[in-house]
């Protein structure tokens, strides 16, 4: 669904979006390609969730994610990301679910942090974010949170609640539209 052979992803979208369902069909098919993910997040996504999106793997694939909850600071996890990354080849996946805070300006060190990560990871990296009401008046009526310090390193996408059709989602990558549809096993291309 989203092309990691472009560069490492900041996924925005507003609150209860799917941003982590969608990471979570992320991590399930890099675990169905033999590879490893490393899910570190603020809080832990939710089990029946994750069970009904994972439900299928074997014990070997699920044992290939590693989750680590790091609260409000991701700075605290950084080095084990970083010491585990190298084992994640390219065919690997970092999901950073929630790398900031939701209200309120973006720390520079947990900025600085999700930027060191992304810039030495050899594997596809998705770092998700709430997004925000844009208040110049101009533009996209949501925008990504710290996008600006962030241009250069991941590249933004959008997923937006489609304005008539309630399980539908609009992912936004560089003016390319798709449209996915909210399912039992996840989200899914239409």
């Amino acid at each position: 669904m989203i092309d990691l052979g472009r560069g490492g992803v900041h996924l925005s979208s507003e609150p209860g979006a799917g941003r982590t369902t969608l990471c979570m069909n992320m991590a399930r098919k890099t675990l169905e390609n033999g590879n490893s993910v490393i899910w570190a997040c603020m809080n832990a996504p939710d089990g029946s969730r994750f069970s009904e999106i994972m439900d299928g793997l074997d014990n070997n694939q699920i044992m290939e994610m590693r989750i680590i909850e790091f609260g409000g600071s991701l700075p605290l996890i950084e080095d084990i990301i970083l010491e585990n990354i190298g084992q994640l080849g390219s065919g690997g996946l970092v999901i950073i679910d929630d790398w900031c805070e939701p209200i309120g300006r973006t720390r520079k060190e947990v900025r600085d942090s999700l930027t060191k990560i992304a810039r030495l990871s050899e594997c596809g990296v998705i770092a998700t974010s709430s997004a925000v009401g844009n208040a110049s008046g101009s533009g996209p009526p949501l925008i990504a949170r710290g996008e600006r310090s962030l241009a250069g390193v991941l590249r933004t996408v959008m997923l937006l609640r489609h304005p008539r059709r309630e399980s539908f989602r609009i992912l936004t990558d560089e003016g390319e539209e798709k449209l996915l549809e909210m399912g039992g096993s996840g989200l899914s291309l239409v």
